[in-house]
């Protein structure tokens, strides 16, 4: 387990690098992927959106071009985060919250999505698997992961740190959720880091 794949530990992380996180963050997350995730779900313009990790709020944006801010249930662990977040989009409805344990009843929200989360959960199979215990029949669950480094001394060093899943073992996790019509793409932000992430939907049964 990587020294971030820790609840406890990624918050005291997060607690300190919300304050440059906005600037570091578009150099692995271009705005192309954004809308690549938000176009995944298959939103529509009343559906009600499900945002797990939200951070500073950059994905919550994306949704918000598609639905209401009122639409959109953002969460995240760390408050100094979310602050961040609710001063960017104030009509979005914030939670603090556990990923593995969302305090959501079943089949509530149209859609869920994860975007530069997943990496920080000890159990990604049980996040996932909660994503699509609260979202409805036929909605989408995405999730946007780093991908495992194919340099084997690149691998070792990111195994370090956090979670860097291959996208099998991503598809694998969303077939043991329950999810069908799996598909993904690898992408990245710039040609030469065309595979940095895997976007990944699987619609609920």
């Amino acid at each position: 387990m990587g020294v971030l794949e820790n609840k406890k530990r990624a918050r005291i992380f997060y607690k300190y690098f919300s304050k440059i996180y906005d600037y570091v963050n578009p150099i692995f997350y271009a705005e192309e992927m954004r809308e690549k995730v938000v176009e995944m779900a298959e939103i529509d313009k009343n559906d009600l959106i499900l945002e797990v990790g939200c951070g500073t709020g950059y994905t919550t944006a994306g949704i918000a071009l598609k639905v209401p801010q009122e639409n959109i249930v953002a969460l995240d662990i760390t408050p100094q985060q979310v602050e961040k977040a609710q001063r960017k989009l104030k009509k979005v409805n914030y939670f603090l919250a556990d990923a593995e344990n969302l305090p959501f009843k079943d089949k509530v929200f149209d859609a869920s999505i994860s975007a530069g989360s997943i990496e920080y959960w000890p159990n990604p199979e049980k996040g996932i698997k909660e994503m699509a215990r609260v979202t409805k029949s036929g909605g989408k669950v995405v999730i946007l992961a780093p991908r495992k480094p194919e340099n084997f001394i690149a691998k070792k060093i990111a195994e370090l740190i956090m979670l860097f899943p291959t996208t099998q073992q991503c598809v694998e996790w969303f077939k043991r959720a329950g999810l069908r019509n799996i598909r993904y793409i690898e992408t990245g932000p710039y040609s030469f880091w065309s595979r940095l992430v895997v976007i990944i939907a699987g619609e609920v049964p």
